[in-house]
């Protein structure tokens, strides 16, 4: 659960000495969840790195954190990557999305929930590249949460 914990980390939880941008907000990097007929649905997954307290440049690596954002998201509610049954890939550009092939393949290793592309002409913040939406099934009392 430590990983998951800092996968949600923002720039103000990092030592004071390294800058902070005063723009990224807390919402800016953390999910958000639903109940949805199909399970459960967390939205909002954005690749941003704890480490460097900003977000990659490159989609294929935005795409990475994103996923681990979101296994950690649900792992927190009792579901796991295992669990999707649809995955949508919000994009500023289509033809960058094959990048993640790898990553999305590994992360839901077996499993093959239905995909759904929508292409978005920007994000709230410009260096966002993309963003995962998961829906899950999920044990009832875990939607109680």
């Amino acid at each position: 659960m430590e990983a998951a914990t800092a996968l949600m980390r923002t720039r103000y939880d990092r030592p004071e000495n390294t800058s902070a941008d005063p723009l990224l907000r807390l919402d800016t990097v953390q999910p958000s969840y639903e109940q949805s007929h199909e399970g459960m649905r967390v939205r909002r997954l954005r690749g941003f790195d704890s480490r460097t307290g900003d977000f990659p440049p490159r989609i294929s690596d935005q795409c990475r954190l994103a996923f681990s954002a979101g296994d950690a998201a649900l792992s927190s509610r009792g579901a796991s990557l295992q669990d999707v049954v649809r995955v949508v890939y919000l994009v500023k550009d289509a033809s960058k999305l094959s990048s993640c092939g790898s990553f999305t393949s590994n992360a839901l290793g077996d499993n093959r929930p239905a995909i759904t592309v929508l292409v978005v002409e920007k994000f709230d913040r410009p260096e966002i590249e993309i963003e995962l939406e998961l829906i899950a099934r999920v044990p009832e009392d875990a939607l109680a949460n």
